[in-house]
């Protein structure tokens, strides 16, 4: 009796949690009023519908406590994909340490928010969770954020070029004006030495405004903001002129994204075999040896550091390309809260299997039916029941008692060996520990991101093995690794919030037996 009035009060929410759970939305926007102003709420609750329709199948698809809601870890997560897809924005907060997911919390992105603001989120995030709702209103209040320090870099390019913001300029005048705002936010704070916003002056604008004529694009970036400055009648001003600086430099991650498909289809020319997305360290030299590019010269130190090397056989090491183009030096625009990055073209595939599977997590063959309908141009790999890919998706299976979850390293892992030239191979956590170009730099010395000529010429003169069709899991690892610290997969998942209903039930083989652990498994499991 005991036992299940026990159960009862561990399943079922109390009438006040009920409560606080139905307003916390409203509760939310209301905090947001009270620290950003009226304005901003209303500008933050318009949009957050357009970004819960963009993160709906994602949502339905993640581990979920048993309120419904996500934890601090999976918003990081969701969050993190969420402005990766849609504006390429790489958030410096949102990214995993050390390759985990959960030693932060995404309210670390709310940058110059009111600490009240950033507690009500904290708060929500510990003891309840997000829904659907409130996971957009964060969204849309990072964004706002974000939108906050354009303002401010805007702000002072007009004193840069000896206006004050109040003022409404020409057309010509305005110009000036925006392009001082581009040549700062490809080049970024950064390339002049300042970690944050605030240190930018009128001054380090000039610089910068000299500097950008090395960037190769420039042309365009201005041709683009005459497209959209043409759209306007008389005089601009500064709401006028942030619109226009929006709608450009969203069009800029479009164009440096075709940038980035001439780089890797660069790469793709010099694969070790056809379709396994790498490249040998040696190759990957030659353009810049023989031909004199200024790509493909990053040090081994620096790829290394990045992910972005495949050393399963140290005579023959290899460049992940996938790993490759989400390294921190194809990356521009770099401000305090994002950098513009390649886009990652396994986000498109995961989301088709998210709203396919509808579950955080499915059988290996509900897995294998949703990637065969992919496009399938994307792999040349074969999904057929007794293939070696087939074969290790169901290892994974067994290891979690009959079902892949989606979210997890060893799924991420498999995506990689199913889309190697799309997904990113997933090392784990602790065994990278990325850092920025400037970064990576200012701790070593000016140029350690770069390979110097001797070190590529001896390295494009090794003698390396081709390798064959049986190294294609070399770098395959058992360790799992899991985005839901809870352990809330599912229904049927082993999820930690039931370990006192067990303990409550006060039989131990009742407990192993709902655990699961399989003694003869060879894999790892770990929560990040």
């Amino acid at each position: 009796m005991f036992a299940r009035l026990l159960l009862l009060l561990l399943v079922l929410p109390s009438d006040a949690q009920r409560v606080r759970a139905g307003h916390s939305g409203r509760t939310i926007l209301l905090e947001i009023e009270d620290s950003l102003g009226s304005e901003k709420r209303e500008v933050i609750a318009a949009r957050a519908p357009q970004l819960e329709e963009l993160m709906k199948h994602t949502y339905v698809a993640l581990p979920k406590n048993n309120r419904g809601a996500i934890g601090a870890s999976i918003a990081n997560y969701a969050l993190h994909r969420l402005f990766l897809q849609l504006h390429s924005w790489q958030m410096k907060d949102l990214q995993p340490t050390q390759g985990a997911w959960h030693e932060h919390s995404p309210t670390a992105a709310l940058k110059h928010a009111p600490q009240k603001l950033i507690d009500v989120f904290d708060e929500r995030l510990n003891n309840f969770g997000l829904d659907l709702h409130e996971l957009a209103v964060l969204a849309a209040t990072i964004e706002r954020l974000v939108r906050n320090e354009a303002d401010v870099l805007l702000n002072v390019s007009f004193q840069a070029q000896g206006f004050y913001s109040p003022q409404k300029l020409s057309a010509t005048d305005a110009m000036d004006v925006m392009e001082a705002y581009m040549a700062s936010y490809i080049l970024g704070t950064e390339s002049i030495g300042e970690e944050v916003h605030r240190e930018l002056s009128a001054d380090n604008i000039r610089i910068l405004m000299k500097n950008i004529g090395s960037y190769p694009r420039w042309d365009e970036v201005k041709e683009l903001l005459q497209e959209f400055s043409s759209k306007i009648d008389g005089d601009f001003d500064l709401t006028t002129m942030s619109n226009v600086l929006l709608q450009t430099t969203d069009k800029f991650a479009q164009l440096e994204e075709g940038e980035c498909q001439i780089l890797k289809n660069q790469l793709l020319t010099m694969e070790d075999r056809l379709g396994s997305g790498r490249v040998l360290l040696s190759d990957f030299y030659r353009p810049a040896l023989h031909q004199g590019t200024l790509e493909f010269t990053e040090s081994l130190d620096f790829l290394r550091q990045q992910g972005a090397i495949d050393e399963s056989d140290p005579q023959s090491p290899r460049v992940i390309v996938p790993n490759y183009m989400m390294a921190d030096s194809n990356c521009l625009a770099s401000s305090e809260y994002f950098s513009v990055c390649c886009a990652d073209p396994c986000e498109e595939l995961v989301d088709q299997l998210e709203a396919s599977v509808a579950a955080p997590s499915a059988t290996p063959q509900t897995l294998l039916d949703a990637v065969s309908a992919v496009r399938g141009d994307l792999t040349n790999r074969s999904f057929d029941a007794d293939g070696e890919l087939s074969a290790r998706l169901q290892e994974v299976a067994d290891h979690h008692g009959g079902e892949v979850p989606l979210h997890g390293r060893l799924f991420a892992q498999w995506m990689h060996y199913a889309f190697p030239r799309h997904c990113p191979f997933p090392h784990v956590s602790g065994t990278t520990n990325r850092q920025s170009l400037t970064k990576f730099q200012a701790e070593r010395h000016e140029r350690a991101a770069f390979a110097e000529y001797k070190e590529m010429r001896e390295i494009s003169e090794m003698q390396y093995n081709q390798g064959d069709v049986s190294s294609d899991f070399s770098m395959w690892s058992e360790d799992e690794e899991l985005i839901d610290p809870a352990g809330n997969l599912n229904t049927k998942a082993r999820s930690f919030w039931h370990l006192p209903m067990l303990l409550a039930l006060g039989s131990a083989a009742t407990l192993w037996k709902f655990v699961g652990t399989s003694s003869g498994s060879a894999y790892h499991q770990k929560m990040v």
